[in-house]
């Protein structure tokens, strides 16, 4: 492979092989633009991984793909995902050539990543129903059998468990001892793999510096939970009963009771596939075997006479899938303001004193001079704050954070977690359920522990 040139910014950049770049900056200073870009230019010979690709079309909404995870819905496996033919867009109906030394290199590879990135277990389970990591880590595979010269990998941390990133640093190293040459952006600096070698800085999509690097060790931060206290003496908010579910053959939840009262701040903890994101979405009422399970809300539980509105109208959800379905056209202040009638877009005209609150919380997150532009124009991380807004306009009694701080800046992340918990202290009554892999993604005041995918202590 030659040299890969890129002009960004008015400034070029040169990319040469066996060379391992780490791309940083502050929010929206292009590093999703830069990696979209190099693909776009050299498509034969980059494999791009980004969040934005990360969502199945299943259904035009993020309700609707969480419905469809549930049951399966028009979705391969991910063995059939991973077959030459599907990770290299090949029609079944197209006339090729046998391409037997293709195939070969191929099946090498698609043994070694499978081993590397630990999806032989999950080779029978629906695309669609992956967890986030999950999901990852399947994009990752496809765009190392594509056998392209370069990477990109944009923000391939984010949303996985602490094993699976020690797993991912471990697969980037291999994959750079084997003559891929790397382009991984990152936010956060103990995600810096040790195999980088240059380094390249970026500032409202400009080129600040590209240089030669050596990553500095940096221990992640360790997760600590103290012991559960007593319940609150406030009434009860939900409560979960023998919560047993078998989803493609593996036992998700086998007899979790959990109750949750009025005020309580729950983080959520387990590895990826462990069933964070199934809770929620069972609680929500967003899978068809809500209406099968044992789960109280606000002391009802669904079935016949009970609609789903009379909780969900009292519960607000933040959550990858709703930014990846979220519609790209409409505004800022639009979907904001969409949450308080828990609507995809502005379905209905706010009241004065409503779109006074939505533009008080855009303000408060810095999108104040951006409630006009289209969600689809902000970078992943202002697309989030957006997303929170949505969620606390309407000032729900039940806020249920899936990866809250996932694609976010550290100047992004600081300024939503100040903003929640000066909410949470002015609301004591506000029940909050918090899914996260990272101690600095967990807002002020979270007290409670549940963990799935282990024992119960």
């Amino acid at each position: 492979m030659d040299a890969l040139e890129l002009d960004f910014g008015g400034r070029a950049w040169r990319l040469a092989p066996g060379e391992q770049w780490v791309v940083t900056g502050p929010a929206a200073s292009g590093k999703t633009l830069l990696a979209t870009r190099l693909a776009r230019r050299y498509p034969d010979a980059v494999a791009l991984v980004t969040f934005g690709h990360q969502a199945s079309s299943a259904g035009g909404d993020w309700a609707a793909a969480r419905w469809y995870a549930s049951v399966g819905y028009d979705s391969p496996t991910v063995a059939e995902a991973l077959t030459y033919d599907a990770v290299n867009d090949i029609s079944p109906f197209e006339i090729r050539d046998p391409e037997p030394e293709a195939r070969a290199a191929f099946a090498e590879t698609h043994a070694w990543a499978l081993r590397a990135l630990a999806l032989e277990p999950l080779l029978d389970r629906k695309t669609i129903a992956l967890s986030n990591g999950e999901q990852r880590r399947l994009m990752l595979a496809r765009a190392i059998l594509r056998n392209t010269p370069v990477l990109a990998l944009d923000d391939p941390f984010a949303g996985l468990d602490p094993q699976m990133q020690r797993t991912l640093r471990d697969v980037l190293g291999a994959l750079a001892r084997r003559g891929r040459t790397l382009a991984i952006t990152v936010r956060n600096e103990d995600e810096i793999p040790p195999c980088v070698t240059h380094r390249l800085c970026l500032r409202d999509c400009a080129i600040v510096s590209a240089e030669p690097f050596r990553p500095v060790a940096v221990a992640p931060a360790l997760m600590t939970f103290a012991k559960n206290p007593p319940p609150l003496a406030t009434p009860e908010v939900l409560h979960v009963r023998d919560l047993r579910l078998t989803l493609d053959g593996r036992e998700l939840f086998g007899g979790l009771d959990w109750e949750v009262h009025a005020g309580e701040r729950w983080l959520i903890v387990g590895p990826n596939g462990s069933g964070k994101s199934t809770l929620l979405a069972l609680i929500l009422g967003d899978s068809p075997m809500s209406y099968a399970c044992d789960i109280t809300r606000f002391g009802e539980r669904l079935g016949p006479g009970v609609p789903l509105w009379s909780a969900r109208s009292r519960m607000a959800v933040v959550s990858p899938e709703m930014q990846a379905y979220a519609d790209p056209a409409q505004t800022v202040e639009a979907v904001a303001c969409s949450g308080l009638f828990d609507r995809e877009g502005q379905r209905r005209r706010p009241t004065p004193a409503q779109r006074k609150r939505a533009v008080a919380l855009l303000t408060a997150l810095g999108l104040h001079e951006r409630l006009r532009e289209p969600l689809g124009a902000l970078s992943d991380g202002l697309a989030r704050l957006a997303l929170v807004v949505r969620a606390l306009v309407a000032a729900p009694a039940l806020l249920l954070l899936d990866e809250l701080c996932m694609n976010l800046e550290d100047d992004e992340r600081k300024r939503l977690l100040r903003l929640l918990g000066r909410l949470l202290d002015e609301t004591p009554s506000l029940t909050v359920l918090c899914v996260a892999h990272r101690p600095d993604h967990i807002p002020p005041g979270f007290d409670r522990t549940l963990r799935l995918g282990t024992r119960q202590p």
